[in-house]
Order: C-alpha cells, then structure tokens, then sequence
C-alpha cells in the first residue's frame, strides 16, 4: 500500500496571499521585501529523461482545511518555540504555521506538502509576511521526509495518519524534540500536554530518549561507593521496572522520561535506605549513559550490550 500524501483538508479557498497578510495586519501595496536568496516561487521541474515520461503527482489524501490562527499561535506557545528553533509542518498548507513560527517567534521553518498549489500559495504567503530568509517549503510525501533536525513538528493530520506516523518520529528526532497536533492523538501513546484553544483540541508530546535496557554503575554514599543498577522497560515515556542499590531491589513506582531526563520514583526502604518513604530518582540520559540529576547520591550509570539472538 503506498504511503499516504497529505495535503490538510479543505473547506473554503481564500485568494492566495491576501488571506495571511491580512491575519497579520500586513498591506501588500508598497511592501518591500528583501530575501538572501530567491524563494518566492517553486524550483523549476527536474529535467526530463529521455524518452521518459513525466509521473503525474500523488493526489493528497486529506483535504486542506486552514488551522484558526489563533489555534497555531497556542500550537507555538504549548510547544515552546523559541528564536533558532526548526519547525516542521508537515501537511503545510498554505503555510501558515512555518510563517508565524518564523514572523512572531523568530524560528526557522520547514512546511511540507505533496500539493504543488499549496506549495505556490505557501511561498507567495511566505514573500508577503517577509520571512523566505527563514522559511522553506518542500513539494514531498511526508513520510520520505528527513526532518532529524527539527525542535518542533506541527501536525493536522488525521488519527490514522498520525498513528503510520508515529514510529518514524519517535525514531528520528531527538529527544526533547516535541511534536505537537490540531485535533487529533496519537493513538496509544499519550499526550504530555492537551490544551483547548477556541473549542479546538491540541496535543503535546515531548519525544522521550530511549532508556529501555539494564544499567549498572556506582552510586557514591554515605558509607561509601556502592554498586547500583537498574532494569527498565519502557512504554513511549512510561518506565517500569526496578532499581538496585548495593544488592537490595526497590520496584518502580512510577517512572516517566521527558525528553533527556529520566524520573523514577521507589520506596527509600526498599533499599535499604531506612524509613525515608518514597524517593525521586533523577537522571540524564546520554546514549548509553545515565548520570545522576541530583547531588544527594551521585551515581553513574552505563547500559549493558543487548544480548545476541540465540542462532
């Protein structure tokens, strides 16, 4: 079955620029703009093989509907895009959520459409707000889209979509990137944050680093350095599983990973800890690394090699 494209649903066509520059308070008469390189229209088509003929586009699979722009400020806001930030929005549109990134938050942006008039119309918006130093668009599926560099991926979408979508975001951004959607979830894995802005419902996730494995290191006491380790199974961001310090075993209470850091919660008594009630275990995550985030027990910790598959 072919990927799907995507091209966000629509109700009612405003003229081209026109519709933006007015949600902006923007007069295009007399409005100068300067660019570092000359974006306002689509690149020329590849030149064709010869005796090849010319594959007609994939239709869009979801048909555009603009998000409210008071919608795509709060979409900003919950995902915390500051100045230098990337933005993706994948299913661009007209390009309004990469524009105001870029306008009001002095992000840079990167909007996505299989449709070439979304395409043109994005960019004509772009050149009319005065940000295509800062914006780009890009006529792909956006499943073959690399966007392993983003801080933030906008999404308006549909359930379906966003659950195919899914496991290539969790497996190519970053952690601590965040990934943020108009109306619709993602299926198992569970917002960190939901908002609802105008009657609109908008979800947050933060992508979690991956911390599934056994760790063993060393925890520095007060009676001295002790061995430490953990099994952790993970779940998106929930973690359970059981952390051991000098040979006493406490199961995870609760356990959660925002982006790099990874927050367990045990019983103090449980390792042998005396009758200190639950205590917060604290780390950041680096590849194979665990390094304590708190300074009352310093601790280090490294992930064991996964073993081989039995032949």
């Amino acid at each position: 079955m072919p990927a799907p494209n995507v091209s966000r649903k629509r109700a009612h066509r405003r003229p081209l620029a026109a519709s933006l520059a007015a949600g902006f308070g923007i007069s295009l008469a007399g409005l100068v703009i300067t660019a570092a390189a000359p974006t306002g229209s689509p690149p020329p088509p590849p030149q064709e093989a010869a005796g090849q003929a010319t594959q007609a586009p994939k239709p869009p699979d979801v048909i555009y509907v603009p998000t409210p722009q008071g919608v795509v400020v709060e979409m900003l806001k919950v995902a915390e895009v500051k100045p230098g930030n990337v933005v993706y929005d994948l299913g661009c549109g007209d390009g309004r959520i990469v524009i105001t990134a870029a306008k009001d938050f002095g992000a840079r942006g990167v909007g996505v459409d299989i449709d070439p008039k979304r395409i043109e119309e994005s960019n004509a918006n772009a050149k009319a707000a005065g940000v295509t130093d800062k914006v780009k668009f890009v006529q792909q599926d956006l499943f073959e889209m690399d966007f392993r560099d983003a801080d933030v991926v906008a999404l308006y979408l549909l359930p379906t979509l966003n659950v195919k979508l899914r496991p290539k975001l969790l497996a190519e951004l970053k952690p601590g990137a965040r990934v943020v959607s108009h109306s619709f979830d993602m299926g198992e894995w569970k917002p960190d944050k939901t908002l609802n802005p105008e009657q609109r419902s908008v979800y947050l996730w933060v992508i979690p680093a991956k911390v599934e494995g056994t760790w063993e290191g060393t925890a520095q006491t007060e009676s001295g350095e002790k061995p430490c380790a953990a099994t952790l199974t993970q779940t998106f961001q929930e973690v359970t599983g059981t952390v051991s310090l000098d040979g006493k075993t406490a199961p995870i209470r609760s356990g959660r990973v925002n982006g790099d850091l990874l927050e367990l919660t045990v019983m103090g008594e449980d390792l042998g800890l005396g009758d200190s009630g639950e205590v917060k275990v604290r780390a950041k995550v680096s590849g194979d690394t665990l390094t304590s985030a708190d300074e009352s027990m310093p601790w280090k910790a490294t992930r064991k090699p996964a073993a081989a598959p039995k032949s």
